[in-house]
C-alpha cells in the first residue's frame, strides 16, 4: 500500500485539520466527498504502466484534498473501515466497467482489503458480485492483502485467497516485510505478488550495502517460487537503477508517478503513441489462471536448498508425499493442471485426476488398479517403485502422463511413506513403454492423434529438407450428422473416411486434428497426384453420402511447415465456403431428410400402435419399486392430476385412485398392492401379477403387473379394458396365453 507523501492543495498542519468524527465521514460518504486516486504500477525497465493501485481521498468542501492518513485510523479503530473499502471496491469496478464499455485502453487495478473486511464479510462474494454487476473481467480488478492482516488470522486470510482465486482474482502480498513472520507465511499463502514494503527502498549510507543484499535475496527467492515482485516507495532515478540492476521487474512509486486523479490516468492510458494498450491481458506475467493447492511451493530456507529443488522439479508437475498405510497425501509442489481435491487424502485425489482428465477416461480403470493403496503397499514394503504411464486430455489436448510412486529407503508397516512424482507431457519418444505407439493413435479411426502431431511437425520441420504437400481435410455436415442420426452414425461416417484416406495415402502420416478436421503430410507425392488421390478418395467417399471440404500447399524444400499448414487449412476453408455456394448443403440435407423420413416413417408406424393400444390398455406406467417413482407411458388427465398433487409418488396417486373411482367391495384388493414388497414376492413366485377390478360406474379392469428382467425394482403397470365375467379369486384365463395365472376379481 504506497502513497504519496505530500500533495498540492493537501494540508500537512494539524491545527488546520479537525478531529473527524463518524458523523463527518458518514456525511461525506452520502455526499460523494469520497473519490479515488490511482497510482500506475510501472516496467522498471520501459516505465510502461501495467497496473495501479486505487487509493481513497476526501474531498473536503473546506479543507481541500485529505489523505487517509487524517480518517482511516478513526475507522479502523472503531471497526467501521468496511464502508470506506466497500466504496473503493465499488468504484473501482464502476470505472473499470466504463472503461470497458468505452473501448479504452486497459490495466488492472488493485483494491486493498483489510483483515476487518474479511472478518466481517464474504469478500470475494462481494468483490465478485461487484464483477458480475458491471461486467467486470475478474483479471482487471486485483486484491492487496497486508502482510500484517494475513498474520492475524492465517486460516481465514487462506479461505478468502482461495476463493479470491476460484473467481480468477490475483492476489498481492502488500508490505512484504513489515511483519516478523513473513518468510514463514509464504510456505502457508498461495498469493501471486508480494510488494516490497517502502522501507527495504529508503536504505541510508549505514545499512544501504546490507540492505540491497536483502531485497536481492527476496528477489531471487521470489523468482524461485514463481512469484511475482513489485518495490514500492521508490523515488529516485538512484533507486530504480539497483532494482533493476539485481533484478526487479515491477516498481510502484514517486520516480515514475504519484498517485493521480482517474481523468489524468485515463488520459496517459490514452496517449500510448501507437495506440495499443499499455498493458496485454494475454501477455501478463502478473496473472496467471489459479487453482487451488496446498500450498505453492514448500521450500527449505536455504538457498541452496532451494536450487537443489528447482532442478528436481524441473519437468515435474507434482511432488508429493504418500502415507500408503492411511492414505495421507501432502503435496509438496504441484502445478495449477493437476487438480486439488482440498483434502489431504489420496483416494480423493485420484478421483480428482480422473475428474478433470488428467488420466484420460479410457485409461481410469488402469490408473486406479495401479495405485490402490493395498497394491502400492506391497510393492513398496518390497523397496519396489511403481511406474504409470497413461494418456492425458487436459485443455482439449491429448498428452501423456506418468505417476511414479517411489518409496522411502526404509519403507515399511512402522515408515510407510514414498514419494509420488507426476510427470505431464513428456516425449513420447523417451518413454520406456512397448505399447507408446498407443498413445499416439485415435482411439476411434486409429488414425495419428494430435500428440503425435505436435510431436512429429517437430520433427519434420527440423530434419526434412524436401518436396513437401500438406493436404487438410474437414469433413462436411459432422455436426448435422450426430444432430439427426446419432453421434453412432457420425463415429461411422468418421471411420469410413478414414478408411478412405487410409486407401489413398497408406504411406504418407495421417492425423485426426480435431473432430472432423484430418492433416496429410506427404513426403511422397506432389500436390497434383495428391489432387488425383483426393478425387479418388472423394468419390469413393461420396458413395456413402457423405462429403468433405480439401485444401492443399507444398513446398520445394519443406519450407516453414505451420505456414504450409496454415495456408492448406485457408485453401480448406475456402473449398468448404464454395461447397455451401453450390448448393451442396442442400443436397446434403437433402440425404438426411430421406434418412430422417424412414426413421419417421417407423415412428409414425409407433404412433399408430400406441394409438390402437391406447383405447384397450388407457393406463401404463413404468413404476420404480425402490424410490416409489414412475415414468408415464400412457395416462388420461385425472391421474396427472392425481401425480401432481402427490409429488409423482405413484403409491399414494394409486391410494387415491382407489379411494376416488373404485367400487367398495374391490379396494381392499387394489390396496394390497400399494405394499411394494407384496408385489415383489408376488413377481418372483409367479412372474407376474394380474387382477380384475370394478369401478364405481360398473365398468371392469385388468391390471397386470409385469417385471424387469434387468432389475428387481423396475416393473410395468399396465391397466387394461377387460370385459370379463365375474370370478372367484384364483380363476384362470380361458385361452392360457399369459405365462401366469389369473387371481381373479378382488371382491372383500
Amino acid at each position: 500500500m504506497t502513497d504519496m507523501p505530500e500533495m498540492g492543495g493537501m494540508l500537512s498542519n494539524d491545527e488546520l485539520v479537525p478531529f473527524f468524527t463518524f458523523e463527518d465521514i458518514d456525511h461525506a460518504l452520502e455526499n460523494g466527498e469520497f473519490c479515488c486516486y490511482l497510482q500506475p504500477k510501472c516496467n522498471a525497465e520501459t516505465g510502461t504502466i501495467v497496473g495501479a493501485e486505487a487509493l481513497v481521498r476526501w474531498n473536503h468542501p473546506k479543507y481541500g484534498v485529505i489523505p487517509p492518513g487524517w480518517f482511516v485510523p478513526v475507522l479502523e479503530k472503531a471497526g467501521r473501515i468496511c464502508h470506506v473499502d466497500m466504496f473503493v471496491w465499488r468504484f473501482v469496478a464502476e470505472m473499470l466497467g466504463r472503461w470497458e464499455r468505452e473501448g479504452r485502453n486497459l490495466v488492472p487495478v488493485s483494491v486493498n482489503v483489510s483483515m476487518m473486511d474479511i472478518d466481517q464479510m464474504d469478500v470475494a462474494d462481494v468483490i465478485g458480485g461487484l464483477l458480475n454487476e458491471y461486467d467486470v473481467d475478474a483479471r482487471l480488478l486485483r486484491v492487496e492483502i497486508t502482510e500484517s492482516a494475513m498474520a492475524k488470522n492465517l486460516s481465514m486470510v487462506k479461505d478468502t485467497i482461495r476463493k479470491l482465486h476460484a473467481r480468477g482474482i490475483v492476489v498481492l502480498m502488500d508490505d512484504f516485510g513489515s511483519a516478523y513472520s513473513s518468510l514463514n507465511m509464504l510456505k502457508d499463502i498461495n498469493v501471486d505478488v508480494i510488494k516490497l514494503d517502502t522501507k527495504f527502498i529508503e536504505l541510508s549510507d549505514e545499512n544501504a550495502g546490507k540492505g540491497m543484499k536483502i531485497i536481492q535475496s527476496m528477489i531471487v527467492m521470489a523468482k524461485k517460487l514463481h512469484l511475482m515482485i513489485i518495490a514500492e516507495g521508490a523515488q529516485t532515478k538512484e533507486q530504480v537503477d539497483w532494482l533493476k540492476a539485481i533484478g526487479c521487474g515491477y516498481i510502484q512509486g514517486y520516480y515514475f508517478y504519484p498517485p493521480l486523479p482517474v481523468k489524468r490516468m485515463e488520459t496517459l492510458l490514452a496517449e500510448r503513441a501507437d495506440g495499443r494498450h499499455y498493458w496485454d491481458m494475454s501477455c501478463d506475467y502478473l496473472h496467471r489462471d489459479h487453482v487451488t493447492v496446498n500450498g505453492r511451493v514448500l521450500l527449505g530456507a536455504s538457498a541452496l536448498a532451494a536450487d537443489a529443488f528447482e532442478i528436481l522439479a524441473d519437468g515435474l508437475a507434482e511432488i508429493s508425499r504418500l502415507n500408503v498405510a492411511t492414505g495421507e497425501y501432502r503435496a509438496i509442489k504441484r502445478d495449477g493442471v493437476i487438480p486439488d481435491p482440498e483434502v489431504d487424502e489420496f483416494g480423493a485425489y485420484m478421483r480428482a485426476v480422473a475428474t478433470n482428465r488428467v488420466v484420460h477416461p479410457d485409461d481410469a480403470g488402469r490408473f486406479f488398479d495401479d495405485l490402490n493403496l493395498p497394491s502400492l503397499r506391497e510393492r513398496l514394503y518390497r523397496q519396489e517403485t511403481m511406474l504409470g504411464i497413461y494418456r492425458s486430455e487436459v485443455l482439449a489436448k491429448t498428452g501423456v502422463v506418468t505417476f511414479a510412486v517411489i518409496p522411502t529407503h526404509a519403507c515399511s508397516p512402522s515408515n510407510p511413506w514414498a514419494v509420488v512424482l507426476v510427470g505431464q507431457n513428456l516425449p513420447i519418444g523417451l518413454l520406456a513403454c512397448g505399447d507408446a505407439d498407443n498413445y499416439r493413435r485415435d482411439s476411434l479411426t486409429g488414425l495419428l492423434n494430435r500428440n503425435a502431431y505436435d510431436d512429429d511437425l517437430e520433427y519434420i520441420q527440423a530434419t526434412h529438407d524436401q518436396p513437401l504437400t500438406v493436404v487438410y481435410v474437414d469433413m462436411i455436415g459432422l455436426h448435422e450428422i450426430n444432430n439427426h442420426l446419432g453421434h453412432a452414425k457420425g463415429d461411422s461416417a468418421l471411420c469410413e473416411l478414414a478408411d478412405a484416406m487410409r486407401a489413398c495415402f497408406d504411406d504418407d502420416r495421417i492425423y485426426r486434428v480435431g473432430g472432423d478436421e484430418f492433416v496429410i503430410v506427404s513426403c511422397n507425392h506432389t500436390v497434383s497426384q495428391s489432387m488425383r488421390r483426393m478425387a479418388r478418395m472423394r468419390r469413393d467417399f461420396l458413395e456413402g453420402d457423405w462429403d468433405i471440404s480439401v485444401g492443399m500447399a507444398e513446398s520445394d524444400d519443406g519450407g516453414d511447415l505451420p505456414d504450409l499448414i496454415n495456408q492448406a487449412e485457408i485453401r480448406m476453408r475456402e473449398d468448404k465456403k464454395q461447397y455451401y455456394v453450390n448448393g451442396g448443403g442442400k443436397r446434403q440435407l437433402r440425404m438426411l431428410n430421406n434418412r430422417l423420413e424412414n426413421i419417421l416413417v417407423r415412428n409414425d408406424d409407433m404412433k399408430m400402435l400406441l394409438e390402437y393400444l391406447n383405447v384397450r390398455y388407457p393406463v401404463s406406467f413404468i413404476v420404480n419399486l425402490n424410490t416409489d417413482t414412475q415414468r408415464s407411458i400412457m395416462v388420461p388427465d385425472f391421474f396427472q392430476r392425481m401425480l401432481d398433487g402427490h409429488g409423482g409418488s405413484f403409491r399414494e396417486a394409486l391410494r387415491e385412485f382407489c379411494d376416488v373411482r373404485i367400487a367398495p367391495e374391490y379396494q381392499e384388493g387394489l390396496l394390497r398392492l400399494l405394499d411394494y414388497d407384496v408385489v415383489r414376492s408376488r413377481l418372483k413366485s409367479e412372474g407376474a401379477v394380474q387382477c380384475g377390478y370394478v369401478k364405481n360406474d360398473g365398468e371392469r379392469f385388468m391390471l397386470t403387473i409385469l417385471a424387469d428382467n434387468r432389475s428387481t425394482d423396475k416393473t410395468m403397470w399396465v391397466f387394461e379394458r377387460k370385459d370379463l365375467p365375474y370370478g372367484r379369486a384364483g380363476y384362470s384365463m380361458d385361452d392360457g396365453t399369459p405365462p401366469y395365472r389369473f387371481l381373479g376379481w378382488q371382491r372383500l
